[in-house]
């Protein structure tokens, strides 16, 4: 990571262990290398902070078990995952066996012309995240994906531990309008004044994609990977856990991560406001895996851009928010009272509160209004935001529709 040798990743009798190598020891005692629940210390760390942390590098679901059964092992076996596909990881760490060198240089890019980006698209039920004998990369969550890098010349597969720059994410199977969903909730975001993934819609062959920029990398030559972490790793919990009626991570304790490891001081209200958002576009997927920190080079810590942003209330799902709001568990019930109330268990004061909700509320509806003017969206997806910002901002104490 950062051009350093980490440390060493071991699995002993079934039971994960990794040890800071003496370099990165020699950063200083405490500091979050990795991860804010494995700072560097001179002893072994074994069990579920280990387990947390590097199983949360890895896909989930049908996707984890077809890598594992391609590669012929065990789909708990996170040593053997990662060996075969540790070398881009999700932030800046690296990972290859123990007797293979660390990869030399910035790896090999081989530029694809858009029918062979369709064509992977295409093959991605069968091969998850693109990857196959050559292109070896993990990346959490359970869609399907492509991983690509971007250069001068068009789309490339990063080769040889290349770092890839941009993620593709096509369609839902079956969920309706998905692409320009998220695209569209981005926008708002970032319209709202909120920080937030780049993204744009594209289509390949028959396949319309989300194209979206990685946070986690450099964009300037030679792109450079930002080292990230996302929440449950930063709990210590297991990405099976992410959503809080599961065990995962809650609002509050995000903030308290926030508080102890972040180094920019604007980062609970941040979360604050990212969490109005969620709340306004009815976006109860918001677990904690999709709420992450970044560690720069130079070991400050802060909030990540928003991601994985949509509507879920679009379509028929569940309204069980990912990481509950005052105690609020359904998304259509929260109002602004439980946001102010969640923010002072943070240490918010009331008042700097409501100000806060009450400044992305009121530039909610403008930035709707500039985001669907960008992003060709179904009309009732449209309305139905609107209708929850309105709603919000009138104060009621429901958002039901």
């Amino acid at each position: 990571m950062y051009g350093m040798r980490v440390g060493d990743l071991t699995r002993s009798r079934g039971i994960l262990r990794f040890q800071y190598s003496p370099d990165a020891i020699g950063r200083g005692l405490g500091t979050p290398l990795l991860s804010v629940a494995l700072p560097v210390q001179r002893g072994v760390y074994r069990g579920e902070p280990v387990d947390a942390y590097f199983d949360g590098l890895l896909p989930e679901g049908e996707a984890l078990r077809m890598l594992a059964y391609d590669f012929k092992v065990r789909d708990d076996d996170t040593v053997g995952l990662l060996a075969e596909l540790g070398r881009d990881c999700a932030g800046a760490l690296q990972i290859v066996p123990s007797n293979t060198a660390p990869v030399p240089g910035a790896g090999s890019l081989e530029l694809l012309t858009d029918d062979e980006v369709g064509e992977r698209l295409r093959a991605l039920r069968h091969a998850p995240l693109g990857v196959d004998e050559r292109d070896r990369i993990s990346l959490a969550g359970v869609q399907e994906k492509l991983v690509l890098a971007q250069t001068n010349d068009g789309w490339a597969l990063p080769l040889d531990g290349a770092p890839s720059t941009h993620i593709f994410k096509p369609a839902h199977p079956h969920l309706a309008a998905t692409v320009v969903n998220e695209a569209l909730c981005l926008a708002i975001a970032r319209h709202a004044g909120l920080s937030a993934a780049s993204a744009t819609v594209d289509r390949f062959g028959e396949r319309e994609v989300l194209v979206v920029e990685r946070y986690d990398r450099t964009h300037e030559s030679p792109v450079a990977r930002i080292h990230q972490e996302d929440m449950c790793q930063a709990h210590g919990i297991s990405p099976r856990r992410k959503y809080e009626e599961h065990g995962g991570p809650t609002l509050k304790s995000c903030a308290r991560v926030l508080l102890d490891w972040s180094s920019n001081p604007e980062d609970l209200e941040n979360l604050l406001s990212l969490t109005t958002l969620n709340v306004a576009i009815g976006n109860a997927n918001a677990h904690g895996k999709n709420i992450s920190l970044l560690h720069h080079e130079n070991g400050s810590v802060k909030l990540a851009p928003m991601y994985d942003v949509m509507c879920t209330r679009f379509y028929d799902a569940d309204p069980t928010a990912g990481m509950f709001v005052d105690g609020q568990r359904n998304i259509d019930d929260i109002n602004v009272q439980h946001l102010v109330h969640e923010a002072a268990t943070w240490g918010i004061p009331s008042v700097r509160a409501g100000d806060i909700v009450a400044g992305v509320v009121d530039k909610l509806p403008a930035a709707l209004e500039r985001a669907a003017a960008e992003v060709a969206t179904p009309s009732k997806l449209v309305d139905l935001i609107g209708l929850r910002v309105q709603r919000l901002g009138a104060g009621r104490t429901t958002l039901r529709g």
